[in-house]
C-alpha cells in the first residue's frame, strides 16, 4: 500500500489501496469515496476561488481543485448517490485584523458549493475552529481518521 502526503495546492484520484495524509489549517481537504466502485480523490486546497480567471493553478483553490476532482470521478462514473465526501480544516488558526481573516470560513464554502451543485452528499465535516487537523484517508476502506495537529500520541479520531 503506498503512502502520499498531500502538501498545499495538491490533488490525488486512485483506485489504488493507499494512505493519503495531509496537514490543514485554514486550508481544507475533500475526501471523495465512490463504495461502488473504489474510485477515491483527495485535494488540499488554500483559498476558496481564484481572483483572476485565467489563473491556472487549478490546485490552489477550492473552487477548481473540488470541481477537478468531482469531474476525473464523474467521467468514471457519473451517480452522484455512489459517492460520500468528507471535509476537513477551514480552522481560524491565525488571529489577525485583516480582510483575509475568514479565509478558513470561505475555503468550507467553495468546498461545500461544488459538492451541492454536484449532488454529492457529505457524510462527514470536521471544519472551523481555531486548530488544524491532520487527516488520514485510507482509500482501501474509505474510511477516514483525523486528529487536531499537536494531539501528538492520542487516539485519532473519526471514521
Amino acid at each position: 500500500m503506498i503512502h502520499k502526503f498531500l502538501k498545499p495546492g495538491e490533488f490525488h484520484i486512485t483506485r489504488e489501496s493507499a494512505i493519503l495524509e495531509t496537514l490543514v489549517g485554514s486550508c481544507v481537504c475533500v475526501c471523495l469515496y465512490n463504495f461502488k466502485n473504489g474510485w477515491v480523490a483527495m485535494n488540499h486546497f488554500l483559498r476558496d476561488r481564484p481572483v483572476n480567471k485565467d489563473d491556472a493553478d487549478i490546485g490552489h483553490f477550492g473552487s477548481t481543485s473540488t470541481r477537478h476532482i468531482v469531474d476525473k470521478l464523474m467521467v468514471i462514473d457519473n451517480a452522484p448517490f455512489h459517492y460520500r465526501a468528507m471535509v476537513f480544516g477551514g480552522a481560524a488558526v491565525i488571529k489577525t485584523m485583516s480582510l483575509d481573516s475568514d479565509i478558513g470560513s470561505r475555503n468550507i464554502d467553495a468546498a461545500l458549493q461544488v459538492l451541492a451543485d454536484a449532488r454529492i452528499r457529505i457524510s462527514k465535516k470536521e471544519v472551523s475552529g481555531k486548530r488544524g487537523r491532520r487527516v488520514i484517508f485510507n482509500t482501501e476502506t474509505g474510511i477516514v481518521r483525523w486528529r487536531f495537529a499537536g494531539d501528538v500520541g492520542r487516539r485519532s479520531r473519526g471514521e
